[in-house]
């Protein structure tokens, strides 16, 4: 018989099956699918450090295992953020066992604290900006600039001197003009 070799021992196949549902797994199922499994997965860890050397990183993050999943196709892993490292802990006694440690959450604490306000739905309107080139005074658009107050003493065209001795020039207030659009 044709004997595979793979890093993955069937023993990991047969749990992995056991925790999708699949009770029943022969050892022989199990050790024909260990090659397939561990390609797989040397396929996506491949195209995950693309993604970091490309990202000019040398640690691999969960983003990148997503991004090389979506690649392949496959749902991505949910319920993992790459914000710090994760600290593995050896399991005493098992050799090559880690496990991540969870942080003890007081339930007493978690059910009396207030829910968080649900989100509103997401809206939109929609108005004209403008109407035959005139931009109506609703309260979507910006409002009007306000004239700037003419000096009193402003009718000569000549330059007169402030006193902050800076020269005045007279200004030329033009009216809004209404433009017409082509059709």
């Amino acid at each position: 018989p044709l004997t595979l070799m793979s890093l993955l021992h069937k023993s990991t196949i047969k749990v992995i099956a056991e925790s999708l549902g699949i009770a029943a797994l022969s050892d022989d199922i199990a050790s024909a699918m260990a090659p397939d499994v561990e390609y797989r997965v040397r396929e996506v860890v491949q195209e995950a450090t693309k993604f970091a050397a490309h990202s000019h990183r040398e640690r691999l993050t969960t983003d990148d295992i997503n991004h090389a999943l979506r690649l392949k196709n496959v749902e991505p892993l949910y319920g993992f953020s790459s914000g710090a490292p994760l600290r593995f802990q050896r399991v005493q006694g098992v050799p090559d066992l880690f496990y991540l440690e969870d942080e003890e959450v007081d339930l007493a604490s978690v059910i009396s604290a207030p829910l968080v306000k649900c989100p509103l739905d997401i809206t939109f309107s929609v108005h004209w900006l403008a109407v035959d080139g005139v931009q109506p005074a609703i309260p979507q658009n910006p409002a009007p600039p306000a004239p700037a107050p003419a000096p009193a003493s402003s009718s000569s065209p000549e330059k007169k001197r402030s006193t902050e001795g800076l020269i005045d020039a007279p200004v030329e207030v033009k009216p809004m003009v209404k433009h017409v659009l082509s059709r």
